[in-house]
């Protein structure tokens, strides 16, 4: 096998972990919501509006990677229940935002534990020199896959410097959980 055909398959072989392992973490983490109601991307519907405020019901399908079609039947179920409503922009009929309800607030604080826990269970596997490298691997990925939309952290300038000699240990505090800059497709 040349070099190059090793390189495509190791390629090929990072991408089907990765995707099996984002596929697996993501049924643990619809499990945890599930007895509160919620599918993990009613959950980040709810967790984005709540961030950033009311928000174009479009914005949201971008941010949180779903299509139209998807996005409507997600603030559909959600509309059903209490826990966002919409409303047609003031001047511009065709705009409809999406507003988090009191009763979708309180949702989103009784589900935001158990979804912390599962995920806390998930990445427990690993010690936090891991879980740092695979969080600057991950925003290197999305700088990549969606440049607009990516945000770099201050400390991502240094993420090929860092990637070799990880000083982070399990004692340090981890970064937040969610960056609220930027809703994280669940």
């Amino acid at each position: 096998m040349s070099k190059g055909e090793k390189k495509r398959r190791r390629a090929l072989d990072a991408y089907s972990m990765l995707q099996r392992a984002a596929s697996m973490a993501s049924v643990q983490v619809e499990q945890a919501v599930h007895p509160f109601g919620l599918s993990a991307s009613q959950f980040g519907v709810l967790e984005t509006l709540e961030v950033r405020g009311p928000v174009h019901q479009q914005e949201l399908a971008v941010a949180l990677g779903r299509s139209k079609a998807q996005m409507t039947a997600i603030i559909d179920a959600l509309e059903a229940r209490g826990w966002a409503r919409r409303e047609r922009h003031a001047t511009d009929r065709r705009f409809i935002s999406v507003y988090l309800t009191d009763d979708g607030r309180e949702v989103l604080v009784s589900t935001a534990p158990a979804r912390s826990d599962a995920i806390v269970a998930i990445m427990a596997e690993l010690s936090g020199e891991q879980r740092a490298r695979l969080a600057r691997m991950c925003r290197r990925l999305l700088r990549v896959l969606d440049p607009d939309q990516a945000n770099a952290s201050t400390d991502d300038a240094h993420d090929d410097v860092t990637d070799e000699h990880d000083d982070v240990s399990d004692d340090e505090p981890d970064a937040p959980a969610v960056d609220t800059t930027l809703p994280f497709p669940t």
